[in-house]
């Protein structure tokens, strides 16, 4: 009898610890920007106007480090990864523009695809 109960139990925790690891979503690291920067015609027009979004991924965190006419400004919040889609969260007020759910997409290139735009791995 005990031992049917360590049996089962044993199953139970490995059942479990497979779920749980199921649940975790895809997990992107690094810090990304815009692979257009230096070419082509958005990349000229972002470039000529100081322009642009940098995504920094850690975890579960991200940070959003927005260029707007040579003026920084740093939003620090939250994503999650599902199938083809992304979800950034902020709690800051001036965040909320870049807030919500976006088509996300890895490229075989090694570059991601934020909301159709994208972004490279910026290396040391």
């Amino acid at each position: 009898m005990k031992r049917s109960i360590r049996i089962i139990a044993v199953a139970l925790v490995a059942v479990m610890l497979c779920l749980s690891l199921a649940a975790c979503g895809k997990k992107l690291s690094g810090t990304y920007e815009p692979a257009a920067t230096s070419g082509g015609i958005l990349g000229g027009i972002a470039d000529a106007v100081n322009s642009g979004v940098e995504y920094t991924f850690k975890g579960s965190k991200v940070s959003i480090e927005v260029t707007v006419l040579g003026n920084v400004k740093t939003f620090e919040g939250k994503y999650s990864i599902d199938d083809d889609k992304i979800t950034f969260e902020f709690e800051d007020e001036d965040a909320k523009t870049y807030a919500g759910t976006q088509t996300f997409e890895e490229l075989d290139s090694g570059n991601i695809k934020i909301g159709g735009v994208e972004y490279k791995e910026v290396k040391d």
